[in-house]
């Protein structure tokens, strides 16, 4: 949706708390502006939901709390690659 948009600063709210089959994969790839990542309070995952979704956003600061406690087949799998100005990957409390 987002990918490549290389002046992306702020992310959309994203409300779903029931996510879909790859529904946010890929969706800010490369937002290299994209300091702060949204909240993503879903709690029922499918596979890739999340795959790559921040991947190469090198100017991520602050990555999302991520509150499932059930994991699905590669759902965070390369979630923050390459998001080299991440100090730290969130939680997971699953």
């Amino acid at each position: 949706m987002f990918r490549g948009c290389t002046s992306l600063t702020q992310a959309p709210y994203l409300p779903a708390t029931t996510l879909s089959l790859y529904c946010y994969q890929q969706m800010f790839l490369d937002c290299t502006s994209l300091t702060q990542a949204p909240a993503l309070p879903a709690t029922t995952l499918t596979t890739q939901c999340y795959w790559s979704m921040f991947r190469g956003c090198t100017s991520l600061t602050q990555a999302p709390y991520l509150p499932a406690t059930t994991l699905v087949q590669s759902c965070y799998s390369n979630m923050f690659y390459g998001c080299t100005s991440l100090p730290q990957a969130p939680a997971l409390p699953a």
